[in-house]
């Protein structure tokens, strides 16, 4: 059976923007705990933030957002380049990536249980890197979802009653058409699970998202049966939409990169994913990150970022986004 939903507003700023040192809180209906997932952008380990990693550990890109995200059952997170076993040197300049098998220690170390393959940059040391990505994500217990080229239904991951989609729209190897029919497809043969889709899209360093490349697309996406859309690609943070009731992040920005030029590279989003028998609670994290180590905003600057984005996102979300959390109820249809 389908599901709608019906968004409303609570609480103040002060009780859901987490300071670093504290836990996100979660919100108990009842006796029930509900199923928590906490989703973050784009993952670079190679260049820069393997320099930073070679005169610390593989730990220091996590060791502040690590307690952070520990606090969910498990985080989600877009690996924007392959894991191997003996790594490639490329040039400063290069937009070829690869990392360090080590580095699966890290994402071990922030609770990272799903990540997506499907972008521009899993495919760096060719297919054989990314079948091995794959091999040693299995033998740590880390899911993977999506391809760089495909969009069939090969590559989804099911866990629990959720099922994990992931697209990428920068190589051109997954057209519209194909990736609709997926979709309508894996929610036919699950009616009742939450489908999280993320899309690999969009125009670099745009703070709003492309009428044609994303929107259009996001609203077929939810036509044919998604609960959830988070977009990567764009390394800023674009703006967050409602539509038939259901909500897209168009870009969560970057998580750990290398980036330092900008302020807005260098800010992205955590979001925070409540999941009760009958309601979706959605929470906002911003993070600031200085020298590939992301952490929660002061509550200061939180706010301001907030403000920010609910002026850039859709009106109807303007008052839910400053607070920092969208309540959903679900209801199924008659």
């Amino acid at each position: 059976m389908a599901i709608a939903f019906v968004s409303y507003l609570i609480i103040s700023l002060d009780e859901i923007i987490a300071i670093p040192t504290q836990s996100p809180p979660i919100i108990s209906v009842g006796n029930i705990h509900p199923k928590t997932i906490a989703f973050v952008g784009d993952i670079m380990l190679d260049r820069g933030v393997e320099y930073l990693i070679g005169k610390n550990d593989v730990f220091y890109p996590f060791e502040k957002i690590s307690p952070f995200l520990n606090e969910f059952d498990f985080a989600f997170g877009n690996l924007e380049g392959p894991i191997v076993r003996k790594t490639k040197a490329f040039p400063d300049e290069s937009l070829m990536f690869c990392f360090e098998k080590e580095t699966i220690n890290g994402l071990i170390s922030a609770n990272f249980s799903v990540v997506s393959l499907a972008n521009n940059h899993t495919l760096g040391m060719g297919k054989e890197g990314l079948n091995e990505t794959k091999e040693l994500l299995t033998e740590n217990k880390i899911g993977f979802v999506g391809d760089p080229l495909s969009c069939s239904e090969d590559f989804i991951l099911e866990k629990d009653d959720l099922v994990f989609l992931a697209f990428d729209r920068t190589l051109r190897g997954c057209e519209d058409k194909e990736l609709i029919n997926t979709i309508k497809s894996i929610r036919i043969k699950n009616p009742d699970k939450f489908l999280i889709t993320n899309l690999h899209w969009g125009v670099e360093y745009e703070l709003k998202s492309n009428a044609s490349l994303q929107q259009e697309l996001a609203h077929q996406i939810i036509d044919a049966g998604a609960d959830l859309i988070i977009g990567s690609h764009p390394h800023v943070v674009q703006e967050i939409e409602k539509y038939q009731d259901r909500l897209i992040f168009y870009s969560l920005g970057n998580f750990i990169f290398d980036q330092y030029f900008s302020t807005n590279t260098q800010q992205s989003l955590a979001v925070g994913l409540e999941i009760y028998p009958n309601e979706l609670v959605y929470k906002i994290y911003p993070l600031q990150s200085h020298l590939a180590q992301p952490a929660l905003m002061e509550q200061t600057e939180a706010k301001k970022f907030l403000e920010e984005l609910s002026e850039r996102s859709a009106k109807d979300l303007s008052s839910e986004i400053k607070t920092g959390i969208i309540r959903i109820e679900k209801q199924l249809d008659s």
